[in-house]
């Protein structure tokens, strides 16, 4: 069987990403930290780095590559951090980030989750998948990302960290169908081949 190969330098990414493809699909995945840094350009949308990313490390390596990204939309900043989720994280954190919006009424969001598959010299295919929800007044639960501990889907209670400890796959499905999109295609136009 093919593996299918995943660049990723976060676990949780792995981990999930396994558990949803062999649980649902039937397959694995493989993780690969190459030796050189795949780059990752500023632009509006996850899909458009996951994309660039996704490519740039298929050429570079030789064979087809899955990478993606994740985004968190806030009305009140304009849309930011949008794809800069990770920068904003690593700058200020949780705490000081939900600092900054402590006086703010406006607590809408969307979240977005992208993956795109890229073979070597070929156009990259993008896989996009959203949800909308709001933005906690303080963090709650312990797992995954740092938007997973104060974003609470439309219809919900909890944050994101919260449900995934009682219910993964209810979780995932508040980040939209990017990864069944994705899993379906894999199968039909590449295992299956």
């Amino acid at each position: 069987m093919k593996k299918l190969i995943y660049l990723t330098t976060n676990p949780y990414k792995v981990a999930e990403a396994n558990e949803f493809f062999a649980k649902k699909y039937g397959f694995n995945i493989e993780i690969v930290n190459p030796d050189f840094e795949i780059i990752e350009i500023q632009a509006k949308t996850c899909g458009e780095v996951a994309g660039f990313s996704a490519k740039y490390a298929a050429d570079k390596l030789g064979y087809p590559v899955l990478k993606s990204d994740t985004g968190l939309y806030l009305d009140a900043l304009g849309g930011l951090p949008g794809p800069y989720n990770a920068y904003f994280d690593k700058q200020i954190g949780v705490d000081k980030f939900l600092a900054l919006l402590k006086d703010e009424e406006n607590r809408k969001a969307r979240i977005e989750h992208c993956f795109a598959y890229c073979e070597p010299g070929s156009e990259p295919i993008i896989f996009t998948g959203s949800g909308t929800g709001t933005i906690s007044k303080e963090p709650k639960g312990t797992r995954g990302r740092w938007h997973d501990m104060f974003f609470i889907p439309d219809g919900e209670t909890m944050t994101l960290s919260e449900l995934r400890d009682i219910d993964y796959e209810k979780e995932s499905s508040y980040w939209g169908n990017a990864k069944d999109e994705f899993a379906k295609w894999y199968k039909e136009n590449i295992l299956d081949k």
